[in-house]
């Protein structure tokens, strides 16, 4: 078997082990059993809806929101993730499948052994369930949590996906982004790409800049050398190296 296709065969078993451990933490911080379906909304207005949500419970998830940017991302990404299975359950899986193809650091936000104890994920599964069950499938919501608030658009968050993890407000057209979420989870040289040039931490702006645009090289290769593994792979740590050494 040829080096290339053996690294990619264990790279996809990897992601399916992956997938398997986000669901189960993201089904044990939020789940959607107990909302109720939602039709998608027939109205073409893009105004952002309001979702407040108040309390004991909100006001802690808010304040450890505002005071560690990680826990707000994680989050986020659970109430998109929530919203997308309640209303497009065909497609429940491609946030939590990118975001391990992508290696993010989802639900390791602070950090240690433990780092979501069982009063916070109570807290913020209460929260994200109350956000959902109030949220329009098709417009942006204008979200408060306790003392944090933020605009988020569902759409352009998951076009942007998984760079919007960390930039939650990112957006950009299909033109710019690429294609569909889910057409990208399945291309399997989107795994190639991720597996060279994770997005496993926050670096600095010249290096996300850099690995962003190196990643599209490899992408590029990878589609148009799929018959020629050798010079593919060849090709793709080429543009690894051609990176300076604190963005490799």
């Amino acid at each position: 078997m040829k080096r290339w296709m053996l690294a990619a065969g264990l790279v996809t078993a990897a992601v399916v082990l992956g997938v398997c451990v986000i669901e189960s933490n993201v089904r044990k911080v939020a789940s959607t059993s107990s909302l109720p379906e939602v039709p998608a909304a027939a109205s073409l207005r893009r105004s952002a809806v309001p979702v407040v949500t108040t309390g004991a419970e909100a006001a802690r998830v808010g304040a450890r929101m505002q005071e560690n940017e990680s826990i707000a991302n994680d989050v986020i990404f659970l109430t998109m993730a929530t919203l997308r299975g309640r209303c497009e359950p065909s497609r429940a899986h491609d946030l939590p499948r990118m975001a391990v193809i992508a290696h993010l650091p989802v639900l390791s936000a602070g950090g240690g052994a433990d780092p979501y104890p069982e009063s916070l994920r109570r807290d913020i599964g209460h929260i994200v369930n109350a956000i959902v069950e109030r949220a329009n499938c098709t417009q942006p919501l204008a979200l408060r949590i306790g003392a944090y608030s933020s605009v988020l658009d569902p759409e352009s968050y998951v076009r942007a996906f998984p760079e919007s993890y960390f930039t939650p407000a990112l957006v950009g057209g299909p033109e710019e982004r690429g294609p569909d979420l889910e057409q990208r989870v399945a291309d399997s040289c989107i795994t190639v790409v991720y597996a060279k040039l994770p997005l496993d931490d926050v670096r600095a702006w010249q290096c996300t800049g850099l690995r962003r645009n190196a990643r599209a090289a490899i992408l590029h290769v990878c589609h148009s050398e799929g018959a020629m593994p050798e010079q593919a792979a060849t090709d793709i740590q080429h543009v690894v190296d051609g990176l300076p050494l604190t963005c490799q």
